[in-house]
C-alpha cells in the first residue's frame, strides 16, 4: 500500500521541524558537485527510520519517499531503534498506528531530500544599515561644516570689531599717540608705549626743562 504526499499531515513549523530532523541525523546537508549547489540528503539513519516506520504501518511507500522492494519484508533496522518507545508507533490490536510526529517528521524528510538549502539574505539590513551610516555621515559633516561657518563669522566680527574699537580710539586725539599712535586711555597724560605725551609734548623734552630750571635755582 502506498501512502500518497496528498495525505500530507499539516505542519505547523516546516523549517523548525527540518531543524530537529538535522539535529536527529536524519538528514544533512550536503554540496552536490553535479548540480553546483547545496541540497538536503537524507541520511543512513534517516532511511533506517523511514523503512523501519513504512514496514511497521504496512506501506511501501509514505509520501512519496523511497519504495521498498515487492515483497520485500525486512531492512538493515539498527537494533537500538525503538519505534513505539520513541513515540513513532503505537501499537494497536489489529495495526500499529502511525503517531502525529512520525507523520509529521517523516513528511518533511522525503519533501527536503534533494532540495536546495536556502540561504537567508542578508543584503537588506546590510543595505539599511550602510544607508543609516551614510546619513549619519553626511549630517556631521553638514554639522562641522556649520561650525566652521559660525567659528569664521565669529573671528571675522572679532577682527572688525577691534578694528573699529582701534580706529574710534584712535579718531579721540586725547586716546591716541602722536608719537607712535598707539591706543591709550583719553585720561592718560602719557603713551603706555613709548612714554611720550599725549599732548603733543616729548616727554624727553619736558624732562629737559625740568632739570634747566633746577639748576637756575642752583
Amino acid at each position: 500500500m502506498i501512502f500518497f504526499r496528498d495525505n500530507a499531515p499539516p505542519i505547523e513549523d516546516y523549517d523548525k521541524t527540518l531543524n530537529e530532523l538535522i539535529d536527529l541525523g536524519w538528514i544533512q546537508k550536503i554540496y552536490n558537485i553535479e548540480m553546483n549547489k547545496s541540497i538536503y540528503d537524507m541520511t543512513s539513519l534517516g532511511y533506517q527510520y523511514y523503512f523501519a516506520i513504512c514496514m511497521k504501518v504496512g506501506y511501501t511507500q509514505m509520501f512519496d519517499g523511497p519504495t521498498l522492494t515487492e515483497g520485500q519484508t525486512t531492512a538493515y533496522i539498527n537494533e537500538d531503534i525503538d519505534l513505539v518507545e520513541e513515540g513513532y508507533i503505537i501499537d494497536g490490536i489489529d495495526s500499529a498506528k502511525l503517531t502525529p510526529i512520525a507523520a509529521e517528521y517523516l513528511y518533511v524528510l522525503t519533501d527536503a531530500h534533494g532540495k536546495e538549502v536556502k540561504v537567508k539574505k542578508q543584503k537588506n539590513n546590510q543595505q539599511k544599515n550602510s544607508s543609516t551610516a551614510s546619513k549619519i555621515g553626511v549630517g556631521m559633516m553638514k554639522f562641522m561644516k556649520g561650525i566652521q561657518q559660525a567659528s569664521k563669522v565669529a573671528q571675522e566680527y572679532d577682527k572688525n570689531s577691534t578694528v573699529a574699537t582701534r580706529n574710534a580710539w584712535v579718531e579721540d586725539k586725547k586716546g591716541a599717540c602722536p608719537n607712535c599712535n598707539s591706543i591709550n586711555s583719553p585720561k592718560s597724560k602719557f603713551c603706555i608705549k613709548c612714554g611720550n605725551s599725549l599732548k603733543g609734548k616729548d616727554k624727553g623734552s619736558s624732562r629737559k626743562r625740568e632739570r634747566r630750571k633746577s639748576r637756575r635755582k642752583k
